[in-house]
């Protein structure tokens, strides 16, 4: 279902979101982010756990954009924009 985005790092990826910022996640399982300078962004769902992290230049998501409404649409945009 959809939750809220926990913001550890601003990155070019969130620019022009208001303070909500709720993504589509469908799985029932989540990776562990063994280096937390990797970490930017978090769930709370029961316990907190990564939802974006970013090394270099390479960003992963655990939610689906493209199931995010205007959220995963303007997080989609920003992407092809500012990377």
């Amino acid at each position: 279902g959809f939750n809220d985005l926990n913001i550890h790092q601003n990155i070019p990826l969130f620019d022009g979101f208001d303070d909500e910022m709720r993504f589509y996640f469908v799985h029932g399982y989540h990776f562990v982010c063994q280096n937390p300078q990797n970490l930017v962004a978090s769930v709370y769902y029961g316990y907190d756990y990564p939802a974006v992290v970013q090394s270099q230049n390479i960003i992963g998501a655990q939610f689906h954009p493209e199931k995010s409404h205007r959220f995963g649409m303007k997080l989609l945009k920003n992407f092809v924009e500012k990377y």
